[in-house]
């Protein structure tokens, strides 16, 4: 089966006001990864506070993960029929007050139930995302804005990781930090309100919905979109495993602080940013994406391995980075790749949603099995070092991909 190209179409001039629009939604992500990527870093005090078993700290380290797993699928499917502004709002709104909620948890199951709203409502708004990407930038921009997407989320997981640990410490504890987030979260609600807008919307009727029709069916006529979605899982069980359990393996390790371990973590999402933001203007430049699925592929098994051994702190800092950016070079291309295809819209928001299940289902197994290991077993090394080279699902996947790129286009053409 070919891979379709993009027809031809007039010079769009790239509208300014779109970077106004993903300025608001990505302040939106950033209070959003306040919450998801602080857990590692809050389960030592959790232990202490609210004593956290070995088997709920795995499940505490995959909430987020079985959120997205659970709920990014049907969100592209039914959600994307609705005003994606409208929809925006309201999940923003619903953050906040989760947030709130959060900081009242007095026990691992009312931490559990909060984090799992908050999740399931961050990755609807998510979905909506997709589509505002598609109504303000014109097709050429795809794969940089990508990137530039996913540099911003790996942004703020490197600013949530480094000041997390100082942030507790100096409100007084974990319940501000929420606190904090939750009017984080209102103020980006309230600027959406006011800078939030639709460029371009689709057909809808009065009540604001897209006409009904099933987007969901693109995943049968196109199976190579479940190979872009599988080929992740492996690297989903280590990554989910890593940021759940390794700040714990560390201080238990090494004996370092927790403010050591948060910027040493800090450093995972350094290198995701200049992975996000290097691969997909690089991949549009040399006109092929599969290099930047398949490669990490080879070196994720490896470093992840490494860190577990290596007791010189430098070193591991630098591991840490070349893991950041190894997984994170990898998303802004496979999401480039539906667009690419020239898929519709919801059929793209599907696509999204079809990678957004089958990954979290990996990270949410992840910290669950080595939750479980370490319960067995008193050892958090044995359970990771089962995960770390299961990231090889990469190599596997990416070489059965089709070339979407540039390059693989005008191979198709002429064929």
């Amino acid at each position: 089966m070919t891979t379709p190209v993009i027809s031809a179409a007039a010079v769009e001039r790239q509208p300014r006001y779109a970077w106004v629009v993903m300025g608001v939604l990505w302040g939106m992500d950033l209070m959003a990864t306040m919450v998801f990527f602080s857990i590692g870093i809050l389960l030592p005090i959790w232990k202490s506070d609210l004593g956290v078993t070995p088997v709920q700290a795995g499940l505490l380290g995959s909430v987020g993960f079985m959120g997205f797993g659970l709920f990014a699928l049907p969100a592209a499917i039914w959600l994307t029929t609705y005003n994606p502004r409208r929809i925006t709002l309201a999940c923003a709104i619903g953050m906040a007050i989760m947030a709130v909620l959060l900081s009242f948890a007095t026990t691992v199951a009312l931490l559990l139930v909060c984090l799992l709203g908050f999740v399931v409502l961050s990755v609807s708004r998510l979905q909506m995302q997709v589509l505002f990407i598609q109504q303000w930038f014109v097709p050429k921009m795809y794969s940089t804005i990508n990137s530039v997407d996913f540099g911003a989320r790996a942004a703020g997981q490197m600013v949530c990781l480094a000041i997390t640990p100082a942030l507790v410490a100096l409100l007084g504890g974990w319940k501000p930090y929420y606190l904090v987030v939750a009017v984080g979260m209102a103020a980006f609600a309230a600027a959406w309100i006011v800078l939030g807008r639709e460029r371009h919307p689709h057909a809808r009727g009065r009540d604001g919905a897209l006409p009904m029709e099933n987007p969901a069916l693109v995943l049968r006529r196109w199976k190579v979109l479940w190979v872009m979605a599988s080929s992740q899982i492996g690297t989903a069980v280590a990554f989910g495993s890593f940021i759940s359990f390794f700040p714990s393996y560390a201080i238990e390790r090494h004996g370092i602080s927790l403010t050591t371990i948060g910027l040493l973590m800090s450093l995972f999402p350094v290198g995701g940013v200049v992975g996000s933001l290097v691969s997909g203007p690089l991949s549009q430049a040399l006109g092929r994406r599969k290099p930047f699925v398949w490669g990490p592929g080879l070196v994720l098994p490896i470093v992840f391995t490494m860190l577990l051994h290596v007791d010189y702190l430098p070193v591991i800092g630098l591991l840490l980075m070349v893991a950041g950016f190894s997984v994170m070079v990898v998303a802004p291309v496979l999401f480039t790749m539906p667009l690419d295809m020239g898929l519709k819209p919801r059929e793209v928001a599907v696509a999204f949603g079809l990678m957004r299940t089958l990954f979290p289902v990996g990270a949410t197994v992840g910290p669950i099995f080595v939750g479980l290991m370490l319960q067995a077993t008193g050892s958090l090394y044995l359970g990771l070092s089962i995960v770390a080279p299961l990231s090889i699902s990469l190599f596997f996947g990416g070489m059965r991909l089709p070339e979407t790129g540039p390059k693989g286009q005008r191979q198709s053409s002429l064929e």
